[in-house]
């Protein structure tokens, strides 16, 4: 991967912003002969289509008059997918009210687990589920593994 000029990441959250919805990731990559300019959107509601669209022509005409990248590239806007990993206090606030499955790392008191639930609450420290009825605080640095459960 390659550095950006922060004119770029500038540009980029700016225009997010303006359409309610945040940059998660901003990268510059080879992709065979060509570069692309990977930007990844969400929100804590989710990022549609018709945003990803405005986004990508607003940022694209941004891009095209402020020229901070040197030479040709591929603009690629897109979200993070339901396959992306769980990490932060962000991640999982942002599948508040969906089911997740966390491996939980081992403790002295309990071994190594695995929790099935709905994100009931999240912060910067740990994850709330709601398991059988019961919720279940899970501290981020206990978290193994996090994922969103797909519904099929």
């Amino acid at each position: 991967m390659t550095t950006l000029p922060p004119r770029v990441q500038e540009l980029a959250e700016r225009v997010a912003r303006t359409h309610g919805v945040d940059v998660l990731e901003l990268a510059l990559r080879r992709q065979g002969r060509s570069r692309v300019l990977s930007v990844v959107l969400d929100s804590e509601d989710g990022v549609d289509a018709d945003i990803v669209e405005r986004v990508t022509k607003e940022l694209s005409l941004e891009l095209d008059e402020a020229d901070p990248l040197p030479g040709s590239y591929v603009l690629e806007v897109t979200t993070p997918g339901l396959d992306r990993p769980l990490e932060t206090g962000r991640d999982f606030r942002r599948q508040r009210g969906h089911e997740v499955e966390i491996l939980r790392e081992a403790s002295a008191e309990q071994p190594r687990s695995q929790l099935r639930g709905v994100v009931a609450a999240a912060d910067d420290q740990a994850v709330t589920l709601e398991v059988g009825g019961s919720q279940v605080r899970v501290p981020l640095s206990d978290v193994v593994r996090g994922k969103v459960v797909l519904p099929w």
